[in-house]
């Protein structure tokens, strides 16, 4: 039996299963709308992920600050082979002796009180923890707002794409007349020229705008940690939108400055250096500890015990003005912070402000953009009906194409701005 026929058939199935496969998957082509992205960014950022990591770190200082309170215990076991010389009391003379050494032994401290230099520090780090947790709060606000931004870039050079698409078909178009005028001997040899020039310099513009895109893409998927999806992907668009509700400029000052978490974050700081200064200005003040300890311990068994207990108090007289150096220097970081706080609130009021001024003009540009088009397009369609009658000229029409073709980027330029405006409004105000 010949097995070519079968070999055949089953290298036919298999090239059938691949092309079937392959359409599926350009078929089921993934829309994310802008939601999906934020939530994808919110879970696979590495940003966030290294706050994340910065909060637990802080909780573990946390852990450390508070062990002073509980009892310290630890145990201690050895065995040790004594070589020593000793000396005859009789005959005064010398002998080495060795003999082993057994020790088995358990002690505990336990704190007391220390005039504040315990419950300062452990503050301290709950201080420092919270202001670690807002900064997980202002990493995800950074995030969302850039996820958003590029977001609407990427729509932004897909529309910008589209446009050099629609000028490449209209200068196409304008072309293929030139030449059949020239032909018919209507136009002189420069139409057909101009047009060509033209042609070019709008496959040119695609070019750069398709390259664009592309770029737009990468920094969507590296701020997102990687792509969104496995397989193709396209991105939802948004309605172009001319209207928004604006509330007063102070209004959102106001709510800025209790929203915001990089303020929260300097006032945690400066609470978290307070405690430590109160820590320090303790030292003065002696520490008051309890503690026991026994053991067993003999040179051979049975071992002998041994056991104390008691109160120590310790209180630093003189530490070369070291206690002083701590207390100046969370002194300076305190007035330090306070001078971010007032500067970060500064840059709030003024983050709030650009933003706000930012979103109305490009609510008024999207206004003017909208008529540009349409006065652009009235234009152009005029140019065109002139033309094709043999009145107009090939520079009339180039221009009314070039005109038509920016109005309508500047446009999508317009509109993608006006969400981006909306995205950093939102950030500036701490939503």
């Amino acid at each position: 039996m010949n097995a070519w026929p079968v070999r055949a058939a089953v290298a036919w199935m298999i090239l059938l299963l691949m092309a079937s496969s392959i359409s599926i998957s350009f078929a089921q082509e993934n829309v994310l709308t802008l939601d999906q992205i934020v939530e994808t960014a919110i879970h696979k950022n590495p940003g966030i992920t290294i706050s994340q990591q910065e909060v637990e770190a802080s909780r573990a200082r946390v852990t450390q600050a508070t062990s002073a309170y509980y009892p310290q215990v630890s145990a201690v076991t050895g065995y040790n082979r004594l070589n020593q010389w000793n000396t005859n009391v009789f005959t005064q003379m010398d002998f080495r002796g060795q003999y082993d050494y057994y020790q088995m032994g358990v002690s505990v401290s336990q704190y007391l009180y220390d005039f504040g230099q315990t419950s300062g520090k452990v503050d301290s780090s709950r201080y420092s923890l919270s202001a670690s947790e807002k900064g997980v709060v202002k990493t995800i606000a950074d995030t969302v707002r850039d996820t958003k931004k590029i977001y609407y870039e990427v729509l932004k050079r897909q529309n910008l794409v589209k446009v050099s698409q629609e000028s490449i078909r209209i200068q196409e178009e304008h072309l293929n007349q030139a030449k059949a005028f020239y032909q018919a001997g209507i136009r002189p040899k420069i139409d057909v020229t101009k047009s060509e020039t033209e042609y070019a310099s709008s496959r040119l513009n695609l070019i750069r705008a398709e390259f664009a895109l592309q770029a737009s893409r990468y920094d969507l998927e590296t701020l997102l940690g990687g792509p969104p999806v496995s397989g193709p992907y396209a991105l939802a668009d948004v309605a172009i939108q001319t209207t928004a509700e604006m509330m007063e400029v102070e209004t959102l000052i106001r709510e800025a400055g209790d929203r915001r978490p990089e303020i929260a974050v300097i006032k945690d700081l400066i609470k978290a250096t307070q405690a430590l200064l109160k820590s320090s200005e303790a030292v003065h003040w002696p520490s008051i500890t309890a503690n026991a300890a026994g053991s067993l311990e003999n040179n051979e068994f049975p071992l002998q015990d041994y056991w104390q207990m008691g109160v120590n108090i310790s209180w630093p007289l003189f530490t070369g003005f070291r206690i002083q150096g701590k207390i100046a220097e969370f002194r300076a970081e305190i007035d330090k912070l306070t001078a971010r706080l007032k500067q970060a609130e500064l840059q709030v009021l003024n983050e709030v402000s650009v933003a706000y001024l930012g979103l109305n003009a490009s609510i008024e540009a999207i206004v003017t953009s909208e008529q540009a088009v349409k006065q652009a397009q009235e234009n152009m369609d005029l140019a065109d009906g002139r033309y094709r009658n043999g009145v107009g000229n090939a520079i009339e029409y180039s221009d009314a194409e070039l005109a038509l073709t920016q109005a309508k980027s500047n446009l999508v330029l317009t509109a993608y701005q006006y969400h981006q405006q909306v995205a950093e409004l939102d950030h500036a105000v701490g939503r």
